[in-house]
Order: structure tokens, then sequence, then C-alpha cells
């Protein structure tokens, strides 16, 4: 148990650091180069301000609590405790690996694209379609590895013997409600950007014309290789 544990620790860690990385850019564009607002483009914007940090603030929250549940029962293994520790679960590995893999690809699209990686729709001074690295693959890689990652994370936390749900923390007065909102902030940020790969495309395509149509024929798929 003493060993599984440890072993416990640095998986819960990398979930966290791949949401926070995910979820960070230092790549704002100036005003001249962000397009007109769409409704969906105001909300994502808005949930990129004010969304963003409370989603990577709970997700360290949750995390550096059950770390500090288990370095409590390692250093008192024979005290009781309202907050139960959960043992490694092949939906913990797994829910793991597909939020650290999204993780990863998305660090790997913030590298590809550079300082032409915002959040924001824009068109940047010198900017080119870029078709290397993942976007060899598919059209918008970065909107696929997060979905992929918050895929992982839902089946980490959400499953029936994962920490969240068995450890009894949601017994804690507020917390169900905490969880609530913040699954729900997941849920409108999924929706908003289904909606905003083809707003991206539409604004690809305008800006670069030409470039943009022989990258589109050379990588037909948006999301999904193969499907969509």
């Amino acid at each position: 148990m003493i060993m599984e544990s440890l072993i416990k620790v640095p998986l819960i860690l990398s979930s966290a650091i791949a949401l926070h990385v995910s979820f960070t850019t230092d790549n704002v564009p100036s005003s001249k180069e962000v397009i007109r607002q769409t409704l969906n483009e105001w909300i994502f914007t808005r949930l990129v301000k004010y969304g963003f940090p409370t989603i990577k603030l709970f997700y360290w929250a949750v995390s550096f609590a059950e770390v500090a549940m288990i370095a409590y029962h390692l250093t008192y293994p024979n005290s009781v405790s309202v907050i139960r520790d959960t043992p490694i679960t092949l939906a913990f590995v797994f829910g793991t690996s597909l939020a650290v893999m999204g993780g990863l690809i998305r660090w790997w699209c913030y590298r590809t694209l550079g300082r032409f990686f915002t959040f924001q729709l824009s068109v940047r001074e010198g900017q080119h379609i870029v078709t290397t690295g993942p976007y060899s693959v598919i059209r918008h890689p970065a909107y696929t590895a997060g979905m992929v990652e918050i895929i992982g994370i839902l089946i980490l936390h959400g499953s029936t013997n994962s920490w969240l749900r068995h450890s009894g923390v949601l017994g804690i007065p507020g917390m169900p409600v905490i969880v609530v909102a913040w699954l729900a902030e997941i849920a409108l940020l999924m929706i908003s950007v289904v909606f905003r790969v083809s707003q991206e495309d539409q604004l690809l395509r305008s800006a670069f014309r030409g470039e943009w149509e022989r990258w589109a024929m050379a990588v037909r798929y948006r999301l999904i290789p193969g499907i969509y």
C-alpha cells in the first residue's frame, strides 16, 4: 500500500501539470490583430479570462488535497480520518494517461505555432499557415487534444472509485456545488470549442485563401483523423 501511494502521487501531479500547461499561454494578440467577436467568441474569451484560472485553481486544490491525505495516512498509518485514500484503479490510470497525453499534444501545438498560438481568434503580423507537426495530421489538433484531456480528467475524477467520489470529500459543505459549477464551466467550454472550429477555419480561409485551401486539401480533417 505504501509503494502504491508513492506511485500515485506523481500520477496525480502529472495530470494537474498537464491541465495547467494546456490552459496557459503568454501569447496575447494586439487589439488590431483580434477579429470582430461573435457571440460564441465573446463567451469563449470570457471563459479564457475568468474560467481558465478557476478551472486550474480547483484542479490544483483537489490534486494537492489528495496528495496531502496520502502523506497524512503514510505518516500516521493507524489514524482514523473522515477523508479516505483510494487505490490505483484502471480508470485512474486510463484517465491520467489521456489527461497527460492531451496536455503533451497541446504543448506540442504551442511549440509548433509559436507566437501564432493565442486563445483569441486573431491574425498576427507575419502569420502564415503552419503545416508541420500535429498540423500535418488534422487542422485543429489543439482542440482535439483539449477534448482528450478533459475526457481523461472526467474519467479520472468521475469514475465510481475515484478519490473525489469515494473518499468522502464530497461530504464537505459546499463541495458538491463547486464541483457542479466546475463541470458546467467545462461543458460550456466544450460546446464553445465545437462552434469555434468552423469559425476559425473561416477566418484562416479568408486571411490566407490559396495557402489555406492547399493545406485543407492536404489535411482534410478538422478534429478526428479519418472521421471529421
